[in-house]
């Protein structure tokens, strides 16, 4: 059994498991996110961030995103707002930070969302297909040929557009077809969109997680794709199931903008037993399970 020190955390629904493993000895990351993501038997969550010393000076710590199924993602939008939120709660002075992640160092800030803390991030570059002679694809939804556009935001995206509320679609028949169609069956997420007066809602099926109730990377991929191919202008308000984000961009050569809500649920320990990897038993601290600040 290991007892490991753990803060659960949601950006717009999209739940994550914080491991600030700064001064400790490094764990079996990818098993750890296997066994405490579980819904039913463990913590629960889409993810596990692990929160490492960076290797750039300027920087003021280094993010990894492990999915529930133990893969690493290069890039997690939300999730990267969980972790500025959670390195602010333990220093007020961090309001403005670097974070290192495999898609680069991203730009963060403490800022007023909707009357509470938010966090706006400075994303990675969109590239994006979006004209049928650069390889965007037409996704078969019934009797719908809905466009599907290729956007890569630190991580790889497909991004659907329908006419149908997206609720009312088969995502998961949906992503089978788009990443079929890219010849790639695995490494991509996709976004089924639509859009009504400069406003997308948006369903997402992450890699290795499954369908989530946010994406922050998706929903910067879904917002490039519409600002660069006309259907909208930035900056554009981004619906999924968990709730609104924000997302800005200003074209070829800028950067997303991503701002949306970040919150601490709570700090606990668990007593993890990794060799079984059978779940986690939650056990409680001396000083009990906190709700963090």
């Amino acid at each position: 059994m290991a007892l490991v020190s753990v803060t659960k955390c949601q950006g717009t629904g999209n739940d994550f498991i914080i491991l600030d493993a700064r001064g400790h000895a490094d764990l079996p990351y990818a098993e750890l996110a296997r066994t405490l993501c579980g819904r039913r038997f463990s913590v629960g969550a889409d993810g596990l961030l692990v929160i490492e010393h960076a290797h750039d000076r300027s920087a003021a710590a280094a993010m990894r995103t492990f999915n529930a199924d133990g893969s690493e993602a290069e890039m997690c939008g939300n999730g990267i707002r969980c972790v500025a939120r959670y390195l602010y709660g333990r220093d007020q002075s961090a309001t403005r930070l670097t974070i290192q992640t495999l898609a680069g160092p991203m730009q963060t800030a403490i800022v007023d969302w909707q009357g509470a803390t938010g966090v706006r991030v400075e994303m990675s570059i969109p590239a994006i297909s979006v004209t049928p002679d650069n390889h965007a694809h037409g996704i078969r939804i019934d009797d719908e040929l809905a466009p599907a556009y290729a956007v890569t935001v630190g991580n790889r995206h497909i991004v659907v557009f329908t006419k149908r509320d997206p609720s009312s679609c088969d995502l998961e028949r949906v992503t089978t077809v788009a990443l079929a169609s890219r010849g790639d069956v695995t490494a991509a997420n996709v976004e089924l969109v639509s859009i009504a007066d400069n406003r997308l809602k948006m369903r997402v099926y992450e890699r290795g997680v499954g369908e989530t109730w946010a994406c922050g990377t998706g929903a910067c991929a879904a917002a490039a794709a519409a600002i660069a191919a006309g259907m909208v202008a930035t900056p554009v308000l981004v619906e999924s199931k968990g709730g609104v984000v924000s997302v800005a961009w200003d074209g070829p050569g800028c950067p997303a903008v991503l701002t949306g809500n970040a919150e601490l649920v709570f700090h606990t320990e668990v007593d993890v037993n990794l060799k079984q990897n059978v779940g986690a038993r939650l056990s409680v601290a001396p000083s009990g399970s906190q709700v963090a600040p």
